[in-house]
């Protein structure tokens, strides 16, 4: 669909200065850490970690990988895929589009942290029946959604992105409904149209 390519050549217009411009704001405050390493306490050693739309692979590829976890990428970015391969060396990487990709698996945890919300709202089901597949039983994910129900256009960098949302209430059933047990959530920002950060636990189904 044109609004989501137009999303990715965006952000290959823009790689270097959003990338830059995110290892300073975390440099700043990394304001998931505290929830990433939630997400990682109970993980064993070494476990798999799936990031999609992991962008330059900073702060969180890294972050994942200098805790010796074992980190697989996922963007359509080709710019941005190219940044984090320098950024994060030890780590894999797969071009390609999170509805449609084989990332491999299954993972322990797979994080999608401002990624979901550039894909239309009436997608968000299936893609997270795709992460349900994607993790082992047990498998923990951490997902940042948009906080209000609706779709609008916002610019960065001189570019125009796309987001969609539900509200928070609907994006909840939606986790639950693709198997997924709700261990905590959060509006993360209030600010604009607000930012949900969630953890969830990868149910077995039947």
């Amino acid at each position: 669909m044109t609004r989501e390519v137009n999303v990715l050549a965006a952000y290959d217009r823009i790689a270097e200065t959003w990338c830059r411009d995110r290892r300073e704001r975390a440099e700043r405050r990394f304001r998931e850490k505290t929830l990433l390493d939630r997400l990682l306490a109970p993980l064993p050693a070494g476990g798999r970690i799936l990031d999609v739309g992991c962008g330059c692979g900073v702060p969180i590829a890294s972050y994942l990988a200098d805790r010796g976890f074992r980190v697989t990428g996922l963007d359509g970015s080709p710019e941005l895929l190219d940044l984090a391969r320098r950024a994060v060396p030890d780590a894999a990487f797969v071009q390609g589009d999170m509805r449609t990709a084989d990332p491999g698996g299954p993972f322990d945890a797979l994080v999608a942290w401002d990624s979901v919300f550039h894909l239309p709202r009436s997608e968000h089901a299936s893609l997270f029946a795709r992460f349900h597949r994607w993790l082992r039983s047990g498998g923990r994910l951490f997902v940042s959604l948009g906080g209000s129900a609706g779709e609008f256009t916002s610019a960065m960098h001189g570019e125009s992105f796309f987001y969609s949302g539900h509200d928070p209430a609907e994006a909840l059933r939606l986790l639950e409904a693709s198997g997924f047990a709700i261990e905590h959530w959060e509006v993360d920002d209030p600010s604009s149209r607000g930012h949900v950060a969630v953890l969830a636990v990868r149910r077995a189904r039947g």
